[in-house]
């Protein structure tokens, strides 16, 4: 090398070397990345929470007032009583297939109902018509209808003064859902219900 002896040449080289790691180690390792570019936000200080006390008064509570309560009308709790009881006394009328003309168990089952109605004037009747699965919506919707209707006209005929409204389910409320006659019977009804009077 240019007339140094071969040890200078490498021991420049191993120096140039040594120096350049101490250059590196005094400056500190500052590679910038373009994450360091980005402004970081400055940490959040927390707030002091205002209007609160670190030591608050014992709050006094104070026992809930009582619920109003209506007291009983002790013969208002009477009808009600011999009105469920008297609904529980009703018996339904049923129907042969596709008819709603009464068969003469159902006009029984009428004259039987209209004593409990008579035993209760003020009360008011909801005779619901119901029908079996077979049949159109629609179509048993009228059926369910004209029992209802045929049973309001028999009672009405027997000389019940309660006021009657009519209304039909069709086949949309079955007491019974097993595929069979039995079942079938049991669905084709007139239903009468008592609600309150007033």
């Amino acid at each position: 090398m240019n007339g140094l002896p071969i040890g200078w040449g490498r021991s420049l080289v191993v120096l140039g070397v040594v120096l350049s790691l101490a250059a590196c180690s005094t400056k500190g390792t500052s590679t910038t990345t373009t994450e360091d570019k980005i402004a970081k936000p400055e940490p959040v200080q927390p707030v002091p929470l205002q209007r609160f006390s670190r030591a608050p008064a014992e709050e006094v509570v104070k026992a809930p007032a009582p619920p109003l309560m209506a007291k009983a009308d002790p013969s208002e709790f009477q009808a009600r009583r011999a009105r469920e009881a008297a609904q529980r006394g009703l018996g339904d009328v049923y129907f042969e297939y596709d008819r709603w003309g009464l068969s003469p168990e159902g006009k029984k089952n009428l004259d039987q109902n209209a004593e409990i109605l008579k035993q209760n004037p003020g009360a008011r009747v909801l005779i619901e018509g119901h029908c079996d699965e077979r049949g159109s919506l629609e179509y048993n919707l009228v059926l369910g209808e004209k029992r209802a209707q045929e049973t309001r006209r028999h009672l009405l005929t027997l000389g019940i003064t309660n006021p009657v409204g009519v209304t039909s389910y069709g086949k949309e409320r079955p007491v019974c859902t097993d595929p069979d006659e039995s079942c079938y019977w049991k669905n084709r009804r007139a239903h009468l219900v008592l609600e309150d009077g007033r």
